[in-house]
């Protein structure tokens, strides 16, 4: 196989990913170490124990006509239908016919109603939110309030709890050689990433500098099986944008001729108000915020796009929307993570890797 170009690709994406954890790891170390911040073996174990810790639950849903005319009448009567049925079950909460019993009479939940309400293990992230948050909170056997989630009303019953070592995941880590020290390495950084999430959510300000931005963006992905002819069309495209824009062609228009953004294409590459943030490619954001207005920046090339842009106005200080401040929130640790790469002057010597 050694030959086949989609293994090497492959292969090429797993090396890609291996470098992208060392460097983020090695950044949060370092960083850790400089702003004096310890992870305790406590809290390690603690949410080791919850990323792969399991539990056994059942439960009966009441569900939500959600074509109902009247929600608020649906809604109550499913909830006191639910806590109806919480109530039968407090009185005798193991009684196995009695779960049978009520599952299949009235629970509306196809795929466990026919089985006692058994969902099965599982572990973090495997049910709703609310499903999860509650039944974290439950003791074992404890039958809990009705919770509501998107599905409707869940009465929950946790029967079992288990730690990593029985999770099959976890089982099949140790099976390839992986140890449980080797395993809390990567808990530790989960634990330090949340931390710098946090920390640069946290200076999410408004009023800020801002600029009203276009942008032309054109794929530009590696080749894939072999099939370099799409890859050289896209090179291609590249090409007769940066031409059209040396000629002087009008940027909206060359938008919506070229750029391949769904979001802005139609409207002649229009983004609208971008601050610091709310873009993690930090070269691009340099040139935005120190260009003046009616200007078009450089050709901006990461791993899988170009990108150009112009700069339609600038304010010193305008206030971030709600839209602005979910995006530098959602992109707050990437961006951490762009600032200390080039802080740190990280630069990879792989062949074939070296520009990513």
């Amino acid at each position: 196989y050694e030959n086949d170009p989609q293994i090497a690709q492959q292969k090429a994406s797993y090396d890609r990913s291996a470098l992208d954890t060392l460097e983020e790891y090695a950044l949060l170390d370092q960083q850790a170490r400089a702003d004096g911040i310890t992870v305790s073996p406590e809290a390690i174990d603690a949410r080791y124990a919850e990323d792969f810790g399991q539990f056994r639950s059942r439960h009966i849903l009441i569900t939500i006509n959600k074509d109902a005319p009247d929600q608020a009448v649906e809604d109550a009567n499913a909830l006191a239908k639910a806590t109806a049925i919480r109530d039968q079950l407090r009185q005798d909460p193991n009684n196995q016919n009695l779960w049978n019993q009520l599952a299949k009479d009235q629970s509306q939940d196809p795929g466990s109603a026919e089985s006692g309400g058994e969902l099965g293990w599982v572990g973090k992230g495997q049910f709703v939110k609310p499903f999860e948050d509650a039944a974290k909170a439950l003791a074992i056997g404890q039958i809990s309030d009705p919770v509501k989630s998107d599905f409707g009303y869940h009465v929950i019953q946790v029967e079992e709890r288990r730690g990593p070592a029985e999770n099959d995941i976890v089982k099949r880590w140790f099976a390839g050689g992986f140890t449980e020290a080797a395993i809390k390495r990567h808990t530790k950084h989960d634990l330090l990433r949340e931390e710098f999430t946090k920390r640069q959510q946290d200076r999410v300000g408004s009023p800020t500098e801002q600029v009203h931005v276009a942008q032309i963006q054109v794929a530009t992905p590696r080749p894939v099986g072999g099939d370099y002819q799409a890859f050289s069309d896209q090179l291609k495209k590249v090409t007769d944008v940066g031409k059209a824009l040396d000629a002087g062609t009008d940027f909206a228009e060359v938008a919506k001729q070229y750029s391949e953004d769904s979001a802005t294409k139609d409207k002649g590459g229009d983004m609208g108000w971008i601050a610091r943030g709310m873009i993690t490619d930090l070269s691009a954001e340099k040139e935005l915020f120190t260009i003046p207005a009616g200007k078009v920046s450089q050709q901006h090339s990461l791993l899988t796009t170009t990108t150009w842009y112009k700069v339609i106005e600038r304010s010193d200080s305008r206030d971030l929307n709600d839209d602005q401040k979910k995006t530098m929130t959602d992109n707050a640790y990437p961006y951490w993570l762009n600032q200390q790469k080039k802080a740190h002057d990280v630069v990879r010597l792989i062949p074939g890797l070296e520009f990513e």
